[in-house]
């Protein structure tokens, strides 16, 4: 009984009350200091951020580290960037820890049970996990509109449109949320003034940070690069990020509890109405464009209220443990597809951060006379080894197909390169090297040659053959 009791007061923790504030903090931070030292990240484009700070600390200079721009964390990374990763990825844990207790504070204004659970669950969930130590936007961006949330709670509206401007400055997709956020306001407040305010600070906000990029660019700033993807490659990022045993169990659950969400829906409760229609905006979006699950960021805070107000309290426990346990193990279903057993998200995710590191010290410590074929690893390479010294304009455009040289060690960095460059590079006598399967498989999309069948050779086997 006794044991029960406990287990009771623990889902129902106010971790932003003392002491469990500060413990909270402690473990988040602990849990956290591993990360912070590998790297800007595993996704290139938080090596397209740095390289966007870099240029705007030292030369003035800024661009976008990719289309259609995120102003506010490469503004914000141009201030401490002199200090490298370790700095912008803090910069990243701080803001994500900020989340972390208003998201607190917006369960205990609303009187969410489970709250206790819902804290911790969102703060060591894996994909916030991992991605509150990179440099990165997509915390950025879910921070303040979880800021935006609680000042709307609290009626400060202004407040919240300036929250909302600052998500659509780290990401410009933030602004799908306009809406849902517009509707809570609505059933708060009737007066159109209340939105009016809302909507101006956000519209102000967030055209002020883009201001730059119109300057520049015009609108042509609003654009993206859409690319091939694959059902097998969507499936296997929520298997890694969330684990298979909570992506089964969260669908048989919602299924089990669509016949309460049809109730709440029915009966106008407005908490479940906000929700879901965040939850919808942000799917669909992601259905448009599915490159990366951690477009589904925003989401997270949204679904797992929803869930635990329409699902089981002891089955949404359970849903809780199996996407908390994929931070450390992964579990999967047969040894056909996967290992039934292998390291969790987190574990992994730290794993490949320093292999990545390590391998591209190796590549730049032996290699001279060469030319190396970077795919996604291009603004890595340029980063740490060569454009330190000049304006790092890379991440879109022409400018991914531009070789830059480090002139100390002969050797040429470039993105892509056509069967005639691979040539001409060979009968100028360089050693050409490509570095793993995205390097081989962008030739064969884009220029439709093997490099294996032109004497190329893979920068990461170089350990093997030396």
């Amino acid at each position: 009984m006794q044991k029960t009791e406990y287990i009771k007061k623990f889902l129902d923790l106010d971790w932003t009350e003392k002491p469990y504030i500060f413990v909270l903090g402690f473990l988040f931070i602990l849990s956290r200091i591993p990360l912070l030292n590998l790297g800007f990240g595993p996704d290139p484009d938080a090596w397209r951020i740095a390289g966007s700070a870099f240029d705007l600390h030292y030369f003035g200079s800024y661009h976008p580290s990719r289309f259609p721009g995120y102003p506010l964390p490469e503004f914000f990374n141009s201030l401490i960037i002199n200090y490298g990763w370790l700095a912008t990825n803090a910069a990243t844990m701080i803001l994500s820890l900020i989340s972390v207790y208003v998201f607190a504070r917006i369960l205990k204004e609303l009187n969410i049970k489970n709250k206790g659970l819902l804290v911790i669950t969102y703060a060591f969930l894996p994909i916030l996990w991992i991605n509150s130590t990179i440099t990165m936007d997509y915390m950025w961006a879910l921070a303040f509109i979880i800021l935006t949330w609680f000042f709307i709670i609290r009626k400060q509206y202004a407040l919240a449109g300036l929250m909302m401007g600052l998500a659509i400055g780290s990401r410009i997709t933030s602004a799908i949320l306009i809406l849902p956020f517009i509707y809570l306001i609505l059933v708060e407040n009737k007066e159109i003034k209340k939105i009016m305010y809302f909507f101006v600070t956000t519209c102000a906000t967030a055209l002020i940070l883009f201001l730059p990029l119109y300057l520049q660019y015009g609108l042509n700033f609003i654009s993206y690069y859409p690319k091939q993807i694959v059902i097998v490659f969507i499936w296997s990022n929520m298997a890694y990020y969330f684990g298979i045993l909570a992506v089964l169990f969260g669908l048989i659950l919602f299924i089990l509890s669509l016949r309460k969400l049809f109730e709440n829906v029915i009966k106008k409760e407005e908490t479940t109405i906000f929700l879901l229609f965040s939850i919808s905006l942000v799917v669909l979006l992601y259905i448009g464009a599915p490159y990366e699950i951690s477009y589904l960021i925003p989401a997270v805070p949204f679904g797992l209220l929803l869930l635990n107000k329409i699902s089981n309290r002891k089955l949404f426990g359970i849903l809780c443990i199996f996407l908390l346990l994929n931070s450390f193990i992964y579990i999967g279903l047969s040894s056909n597809i996967s290992p039934i057993l292998d390291k969790g998200a987190v574990v992994s995710d730290a794993g490949t951060r320093a292999q990545l590191l390590n391998e591209i010290e190796n590549i730049t410590s032996n290699l001279n006379n060469s030319v190396i074929i970077s795919g996604e690893c291009f603004p890595i390479m340029c980063y740490l080894y060569e454009l330190q010294k000049t304006p790092q304009i890379i991440g879109f455009g022409k400018n991914d197909y531009k070789i830059h040289w480090n002139y100390e060690k002969n050797e040429g960095y470039i993105y892509l390169a056509s069967l005639n460059e691979v040539k001409y590079w060979q009968k100028k006598g360089y050693k050409i090297y490509y570095m793993g399967n995205s390097a081989t498989d962008n030739t064969k999309l884009n220029y439709k040659f093997n490099l294996n069948d032109y004497n190329c050779s893979n920068a990461f086997l170089l350990n093997n053959q030396l």
